[in-house]
């Protein structure tokens, strides 16, 4: 983990001078919808969650039109409005440049046939996605093919793995449902519940992934654009699921180039802050400290609530059922052992207002103060390294100290009990 330190003094020396998107952008959107009734799409930054932010854009007469003016080249998003409500969507991802930019749009199930025509940058994206595909999407496809016929024979899954999803699925008690579904998880992410046949073909496909992510990163290395940048990005994002398909080195030099060309746009702080968590925040790790809103706007410091104590610190949202049954799992533990100074406290990440925020602690009857993250203002998501995620939870030290990240109730009054008895 030297290298990567070393990386990041590096980073901070950067110069950051020259930066050449600076100029604000005027983009002009037209568009024909084929063979769907939708009545309206919704457009959003790439980085935003569609479901709580977004234009909503109306479709008349299988047609739209919408000028977009952001300060910053990014990757945005329409998506069908009908397919977002349906929680099953394909979003359509474009760059908005100083330019019009048309779209011939079809149904889902026939997605390959939408064109994106103008913009230098969704141009170069729609080329390198057709040259992916060629490359790569027909060796996927056998393996994809076997693999669902390994399932649908009921011989994907090794013996352990399908007792435990058994188990798991039986089970009327949510911590230990949760706890069971996670060591499903990691048995499989670590290829030790697979069947001898289906791992021949996971490994196949393992492989494969990680060529074309190498294939993916020489292209970024020869491609300076703000399309690569965001390719870049997503890779840093999807880190944990491909830890071993990636070097987090040769990722962070890259981000070097990037970052000292593009130094204000927005990628380049979100890369930033998601380095800092690399070496950071992990078991035997410090976490970061950070500000986040009481419901009258008071601005609050964890530092200042969890200094000297053992804490967990508890990142949810009001819309994430999963984060919200683990966190009123954690309330008997709670209540044994907060007067021996143990303390939670809990950040909801919430969008555009506090109503749900507002609604959810009053059903789950949190006993421990429960701070905002309103609309990513403070970044904590991105600190953490979880900005696809909906929350995470870490248990701290006295030192600041990560001890466990995502403990269970029952882990979790387990390493309480080592600790105070």
């Amino acid at each position: 983990m030297k290298k990567i330190s070393s990386l990041i003094v590096l980073l901070i020396s950067i110069s950051f001078s020259n930066d050449l998107l600076s100029q604000d952008i005027n983009c002009y959107m037209t568009g024909q919808i084929n063979g769907r009734d939708s009545k309206n799409l919704i457009l959003v930054n790439g980085q935003e969650d569609p479901r709580f932010n977004g234009v909503k854009i109306p479709i008349i007469d299988n047609r739209f039109e919408y000028e977009l003016k952001t300060k910053n080249i990014e990757k945005y998003q329409l998506i069908f409005e009908d397919e977002l409500q349906q929680g099953a969507f394909k979003p359509i991802d474009f760059f908005p440049e100083n330019c019009s930019i048309k779209f011939n749009l079809h149904p889902s199930n026939e997605f390959e046939k939408n064109e994106i025509i103008g913009g230098e940058l969704s141009i170069k994206m729609q080329d390198f996605e057709n040259k992916r595909k060629e490359i790569f999407y027909s060796q996927f496809e056998p393996i994809e093919l076997a693999m669902d016929s390994l399932d649908a024979a009921d011989n994907l899954m090794n013996e352990k793995a399908k007792l435990l999803q058994s188990s798991a699925r039986n089970s009327t008690n949510p911590d230990e449902k949760n706890k069971l579904f996670g060591e499903l998880r990691t048995l499989m992410e670590n290829n030790e519940g697979y069947s001898e046949e289906a791992l021949i073909y996971k490994i196949k496909g393992d492989s494969l992934h990680k060529e074309m992510l190498d294939w993916q990163n020489e292209y970024i290395k020869s491609n300076h654009d703000i399309f690569s940048y965001s390719l870049l990005l997503e890779t840093f994002q999807q880190k944990e699921q491909l830890k071993d398909k990636v070097d987090i080195d040769s990722l962070i030099k890259l981000y070097s180039v990037f970052a000292s060309k593009f130094s204000s746009h927005p990628y380049t702080n979100q890369i930033y802050a998601m380095i800092g968590a690399i070496n950071t925040i992990k078991v035997g790790g410090q976490y970061i400290d950070f500000n986040a809103n009481t419901l009258d706007g008071e601005s609050v410091g964890i530092s200042e609530i969890i200094k000297n104590k053992i804490a967990v610190i508890d990142l949810w949202a009001s819309w994430c059922s999963p984060c919200r049954r683990l966190s009123m799992s954690m309330i008997p533990v709670y209540e044994k052992y907060k007067d021996k100074g143990f303390v939670i406290v809990g950040i909801a990440r919430e969008y555009n207002d506090t109503e749900r925020f507002k609604t959810a602690i009053e059903k789950d009857k949190y006993p421990w103060l429960n701070l905002i993250e309103l609309d990513n203002k403070n970044d904590i998501w991105n600190k953490y390294n979880i900005s696809n995620a909906a929350g995470c939870t870490y248990l701290i030290d006295k030192n600041g100290q990560i001890l466990a990240i995502n403990p269970t109730a029952e882990e979790l009054d387990k390493i309480l009990n080592e600790i105070y008895e």
